[in-house]
């Protein structure tokens, strides 16, 4: 851990950490967004989704990343495909690069992903680069899921 000072001298806590699946379990909030749009969740859903999320990071590896994304860029990004977004409570650090939020697109064969740092709302930045030790077909299948039994309800 590390703390810094900021605003006269008070010291603001940072959790740091080597590997980004080591912040998972901090997240307090998880949304899915699907084409621009937030998915709304039941609890039961969000429950399913962080486990889907922990599973395919397990034996995953953290690497240097080259990629840098802007807000502008991450903004357009998000309006096409589905996106899973994890909200912490403080400032987190993978590598020492900081967020308080962190996005990933999902695409079944991928095995390796660029999270998107944001902090306060705006993401920009390098992103944090994760080599996954299997494909995101399982948690599509999870997002799939979800999405059938959410229209099921909107139709209700």
């Amino acid at each position: 851990m590390k703390f810094l000072f900021f605003f006269m001298g008070l010291p603001i806590m940072i959790i740091s950490f080597f590997n980004a699946a080591d912040a998972l379990p901090y997240a307090e909030n998880i949304k899915l967004l699907s084409d621009g749009k937030e998915i709304v969740l039941t609890q039961e859903q969000q429950d399913d989704l962080k486990d889907g999320v922990l599973e395919m990071f397990e034996n995953s590896r953290t690497l240097p990343a080259f990629a840098v994304v802007t807000d502008e860029m991450f903004q357009e990004d998000v309006q096409s495909g589905t996106f899973v977004s994890l909200k912490f409570n403080r400032v987190m650090e993978v590598e020492g690069l900081p967020f308080d939020e962190i996005v990933f697109k999902v695409v079944p064969e991928y095995t390796a992903i660029n999270l998107l740092r944001g902090n306060q709302g705006v993401f920009q930045g390098r992103c944090i680069h994760v080599q996954l030790d299997k494909n995101m077909q399982k948690l599509d299948e999870t997002i799939q899921q979800i999405q059938t039994k959410t229209e099921i309800n909107e139709k209700i």
